[in-house]
């Protein structure tokens, strides 16, 4: 029973953790640009995002996790990011005069997170994060598994 507890806290933790490192810098941007949004903003997001979260996870935990937990980790990470994306562009529009600032904001933020897979895609696509968001959702997992493999591979010899 302890030890499915661990797993599950962990799961949810990089779950978290993959949610907040690529959505802030998201929140970050709308807060100081606002209603300046422009297409460079589009491509500084798509190259921030995903740079952050790789770098992020790369430092911090890949380090430290076996080699086989780490394909898992980013998993998680990128499903929290997806769980996460409709709560957060929500929040993020608020800034630029929509989100929470709206009337029926809480309903469309509960629906939004509930049907997660569809409102963060599309959702993404209106915020401009959306080729940071599949870019990341690739890169995280296939990065993670590399690494695990090269790491296996240098311990066998």
């Amino acid at each position: 029973m302890k030890a499915e507890l661990k797993r599950a806290t962990k799961a949810l933790t990089h779950a978290l953790l993959g949610a907040l490192v690529f959505w802030t810098p998201n929140v970050v941007v709308h807060w100081i640009i606002a209603y300046r949004f422009s297409g460079f903003v589009v491509i500084g997001l798509t190259v921030l995002l995903p740079a952050v979260t790789i770098l992020f996870f790369h430092a911090f935990l890949w380090q430290s996790l076996k080699q086989e937990s780490r394909l898992s980790a980013a998993l998680f990470a990128v499903l929290g990011i997806w769980i996460t994306g409709p709560s957060m562009l929500t929040f993020s529009a608020s800034f630029c005069g929509g989100g929470l600032t709206q009337p029926d904001a809480w309903r469309f933020f509960v629906f939004g997170t509930l049907l997660f897979p569809l409102f963060t895609f599309v959702m993404s696509a209106y915020d401009g994060t959306l080729f940071a968001l599949l870019l990341t959702t690739l890169l995280l997992p296939i990065l993670a598994n590399s690494r695990a493999k090269e790491a296996y591979a240098g311990t066998s010899s």
